[in-house]
């Protein structure tokens, strides 16, 4: 799918952007690869948005891979990939990629080929988008509606961040917004309806953890699961006992919770 002259998309869940040589998010499975190859060429040069397996299991073998800054060590490991994502060394974990060379990193504000980095934080502490052409790929910094509702909560590793990763979104108006998970946004009005959706889908996590103290951090993730209807799986408990940190440390910096001398977060209202 053409989205403008020398701008392509592969769909998937998530999707890939191709410029020439330049490929962003390969995704997975790792078979993927080879259509990544066929749009892109034999020699290509992945940028990706951040560390997560489900947006790099499909490097083609040989690729330059460039990593956002400080997510180097979890693109290259994927030990400290694992263990970074969940909390915990997860070796069955549905993805995993492997090990992968990196070739540079990528900071807010340069170029790198045709695209412009930008700097979205929040679902991951370097997390970056991709401009170009009026099209900004903005990986995981805001989910389609669709896997909202799927998961109830978005993987967050700072809710603040994130928060301001939207307004960032939105003030930079792209004409074409590509996620890594959801259907492509082609106006301004419909991305703004989904960039308060998310807003929504954080908020309401962030008040239904307060809500559900005091409890220990396996039991909020629990909670909140039910609250927001979310799936209830193993790793999707362990990938949501991630974004409940996150909103501890929130709630804990404004004041609202403590933990107790018995490893219980409570309120302070």
């Amino acid at each position: 799918m053409e989205l403008r002259k020398g701008v392509r998309l592969l769909r998937g869940s998530p999707n890939t952007l191709v410029v020439g040589e330049y490929v962003v998010d390969p995704g997975q499975p790792a078979e993927r690869a080879a259509e990544v190859l066929q749009a892109a060429g034999p020699a290509p040069k992945v940028l990706l948005t951040h560390f997560h397996a489900d947006h790099l299991t499909a490097v083609p073998p040989g690729a330059e891979v460039y990593a956002p800054w400080g997510e180097e060590l979890f693109v290259a490991s994927v030990r400290a990939r694992l263990f970074f994502t969940h909390g915990v060394y997860v070796n069955n974990a549905v993805y995993k990629g492997g090990d992968i060379k990196v070739s540079g990193v990528v900071k807010d504000g340069e170029r790198v080929g045709p695209f412009e980095v930008v700097s979205l934080p929040g679902h991951t502490f370097g997390h970056v988008g991709y401009y170009v052409e009026g099209v900004l790929y903005a990986g995981d910094a805001l989910f389609g509606e669709k896997v909202l509702e799927k998961y109830g909560a978005p993987y967050l590793m700072d809710v603040d961040a994130f928060l301001a990763s939207l307004d960032k979104i939105m003030a930079l108006e792209p004409e074409v917004l590509v996620m890594g998970h959801g259907p492509v946004v082609g106006s301004r009005k419909r991305a703004a309806e989904l960039i308060e959706a998310n807003r929504r889908y954080v908020e309401r996590a962030v008040e239904a953890v307060a809500k559900l103290l005091p409890g220990d951090l396996t039991k909020l993730a629990v909670g909140l699961l039910k609250e927001v209807g979310g799936e209830r799986g193993w790793e999707n408990v362990l990938l949501t006992m991630t974004t409940v940190r996150a909103i501890l440390s929130k709630l804990s910096s404004e004041g609202r919770v403590y933990l107790d001398e018995e490893g219980t977060w409570r309120s302070n209202l």
